[in-house]
């Protein structure tokens, strides 16, 4: 439990340090940049994921069914 204790403490410090630079920068003159710089980081995470998916669907790989704990 101590594992999931720590996990979730360091994933609520990285997402409040990521909101307040995220805020910070919003606030400056910079935020038209800090936009399109995101927007570029969306379309990048995008095309690769529909890289992914369409590699997966090449090799006819299908999800593997877990057999049901009876």
């Amino acid at each position: 439990m101590k594992s999931v204790d720590s996990k979730l403490l360091l994933g609520l410090i990285i997402g409040a340090a990521v909101g307040a630079a995220i805020g910070y920068l919003a606030g400056t003159d910079k935020k038209e940049e800090l936009l399109e710089g995101l927007n570029k980081l969306a379309g990048k995470v995008k095309d690769s994921v529909c890289t992914a998916i369409d590699k997966y669907k090449e090799c006819g790989c299908e999800a593997e069914e877990t057999p049901e704990a009876e």
